[in-house]
């Protein structure tokens, strides 16, 4: 691993002026992904701005208006176990027990979880060309490449797969990410999907974000009306595994028992988290049956781009959404 100066940071604010007046610097926060990369030399920063030691970014709380402040620091193990996610955002709660294993989870964080880098392979390991650190093309889309973990979505310039669990339901609830800029100011991004990019040649973060931009906190917004929710996952292993598919959903129900909006996001389908606005479509207007679920799943996935090796997963994907929209049910 490559020698570097370490800054413990006292706040977001003092965390992001940092990184912005370093060219190579990186957040650091659980390290559970930055420093797998730093050993496989992926990443090599000059220096590292840690957030363990700021004040106010690992909060749980409800805010006056009823929405839920968490903040960047708050671990996996924290999101499962807390009352008030639990309580009020039991898609959550889920998503973040079943990532990873039980030592991750008391290490790994929310902002660290959204942040993270695709665990491909070709990707991961310096050894092996890759686009998204500066080659020419996609390895997993070459003759002979590993594809069994690659994206079915968006997968022309880069079939990575996001890997975050939490992403999806994240944006199924209309989270906003609290954003702290190099400059100290905070800010907003009101679109979940805003804060995502398609892959670029040379560009190995998947978040839209400026340089020196440090993720304080997730807001998720309060609801006026009842809410169904709903999330699912396939994996090959139950324990200490990325999920080959995620999703979740979010709907409302209008006065005479039909869907009056719904939010469908996938992870592991697509380079960033994936919207299925085809799926959503598909649900307004419609009684939450076994009927509409399996429509939705072909709509879904309709427009999906599988390479040889992810043909498998169109069909998970499909069985994902229709267990989510079950599970939405039952939660009822």
């Amino acid at each position: 691993m490559k020698a570097f100066t370490f800054v413990r940071a006292r706040s977001a604010e003092e965390a992001a002026k940092t990184l912005g007046d370093s060219k190579t610097g990186l957040l650091h926060s659980g390290g559970c992904d930055l420093l797998d990369r730093m050993k496989e030399r992926v990443a090599e920063p000059d220096m590292l701005v840690s957030l363990c030691d700021a004040e106010g970014l690992s909060d749980i709380r409800l805010e006056e208006d009823g929405s839920i402040w968490v903040g960047a620091r708050a671990t996996l193990a924290r999101l499962a176990e807390a009352s008030l996610v639990q309580r009020f955002l039991p898609t959550l709660s889920e998503a973040a027990a079943l990532a990873a294993s039980p030592q991750l989870r008391h290490r790994a964080t929310i902002g660290g979880n959204l942040a993270q880098h695709t665990r491909c392979g070709y990707y991961r390991h310096k050894s092996f060309p890759c686009l998204k650190r500066g080659g020419d093309s996609c390895p997993v889309r070459a003759e002979g490449g590993v594809q069994e973990m690659a994206g079915i979505f968006d997968n022309e310039t880069c079939a990575s797969a996001h890997p975050s669990s939490i992403a999806p339901v994240l944006g199924s609830l209309d989270a906003e990410l609290v954003i702290r800029n190099a400059d100290g100011r905070q800010a907003f991004v009101p679109s979940f999907e805003s804060l995502w990019a398609s892959p670029k040649k040379g560009r190995a973060s998947d978040l839209a974000l400026a340089a020196g931009d440090v993720i304080e906190a997730v807001r998720i917004p309060a609801r006026d009306t009842k809410q169904f929710v709903g999330y699912a996952e396939i994996r090959q292993r139950k324990a200490f595994d990325w999920a080959l598919v995620s999703c979740a959903v979010r709907y409302e129900m209008d006065a005479d028992g039909k869907i009056a909006q719904a939010s469908v996001w996938y992870g592991s389908v697509a380079p960033t988290p994936w919207r299925a606005g085809a799926a959503e479509s598909a649900l307004r207007g419609k009684a939450c049956t076994d009927e509409t679920a399996r429509t939705a799943a072909e709509q879904a996935l309709a427009d999906a781009t599988p390479l040889a090796g992810t043909t498998y997963k169109v069909q998970l994907a499909k069985v994902a959404l229709k267990r989510a929209l079950a599970a939405a049910r039952e939660r009822a």
